[in-house]
């Protein structure tokens, strides 16, 4: 596919309702700043995709991943990680899933490495759904889903 080879972040973020335990992510676009998502639809453009090669979690105070949780992720019509548990990579109390290294130290944050990679074509809608064991959040607090990994770029070559 023609286009600038790149690493690729996108994120989204959820602003909370007290005790919700249920958060959906790269679904509403609408009245979202820049920090809270770098997109605006949940598709990528027709001249990008991406390889999802890490997970990023966080939330801003009181909600905790160390509990248990599931992951879901979904691209097109096929549930690519399912029922994924969270709790393992935050703390330090588990082995990490990639075992490249120890958990974190807050139960605020957690980083997965994909053993295997999680590939978004191009003009394809992805979502993900996030549920907490813990009803912990406060009204107002932000829960964000980032994916990182390497992606293509519209690149215009020499048409301009």
């Amino acid at each position: 596919m023609p286009g600038q080879q790149t690493t690729r972040y996108v994120y989204d973020s959820v602003t909370a309702v007290a005790g919700q335990t249920t958060f959906n992510f790269f679904q509403t676009f609408a009245g979202k700043t820049d920090l809270q998502s770098n997109l605006t639809t949940n598709k990528l453009d027709s001249s990008e995709s991406m390889v999802i090669k890490s997970i990023f979690v966080a939330t801003n105070s009181t909600a905790t991943l160390a509990g248990h949780s599931n992951l879901n992720i979904t691209v097109g019509n096929q549930v690519v990680l399912k029922d994924f548990n969270l709790a393992f990579n935050s703390t330090n109390r588990g082995v990490c899933y990639d075992r490249l290294h120890s958990g974190r130290n807050s139960s605020a944050e957690v980083e997965i490495r994909l053993l295997t990679d999680i590939v978004i074509p191009p003009q394809v809608n992805f979502k993900a759904t996030l549920e907490l064991a813990e009803n912990t959040t406060l009204v107002g607090e932000n829960v964000t889903l980032g994916f990182k990994g390497y992606g293509t770029i519209f690149s215009a070559g020499s048409t301009f």
